[in-house]
């Protein structure tokens, strides 16, 4: 059940993030961020960070998407027009995505137990702050 989750999670991700760059609408290019963003939630409670996937939820899903489409719908609905070159770039990332997944998705798949992180540390709320902001900084800063 984890796995399909798990790739439920990353095609909501990539899809999101996808979608932001190739919609046209800005309403909707912000909601496929947000599509994004939720994707992005759940791949970390599936790390059992749920700290971090509240937060992510709510503000960025909820305080930082609604500014921002406050922000779109004040400017207005003027299109920019796309010239072929960068409608030709953007397909060459979505392939190049496409072959680094066909790559690394067989290795995921060999059946292989994945270790899980255990809860032991992260019993109270202390420990958790001190775990996040010393040994897990550096993740912490990429997500």
């Amino acid at each position: 059940m984890q796995d399909v989750l798990y790739y439920v999670f990353c095609a909501m991700l990539v899809g999101g993030a996808l979608g932001v760059i190739i919609i046209r609408d800005f309403v909707n290019s912000a909601m496929s961020m947000l599509l994004s963003m939720l994707g992005a939630a759940g791949l970390m409670l599936l790390m059992h960070a749920y700290f971090a996937a509240f937060i992510m939820v709510s503000v960025y899903g909820g305080a930082v998407m609604v500014l921002f489409v406050f922000v779109v719908m004040l400017i207005g609905d003027k299109l920019e027009q796309r010239h072929w070159g960068k409608r030709l770039a953007l397909f060459v990332v979505w392939a190049l995505l496409c072959a680094l997944s066909g790559v690394f998705v067989p290795s995921l798949l060999d059946g292989a137990p994945r270790p899980m992180p255990s809860a032991g540390v992260l019993a109270n709320i202390n420990a958790y702050g001190a775990c996040l902001l010393t040994k897990f900084i550096l993740p912490l800063q990429v997500v």
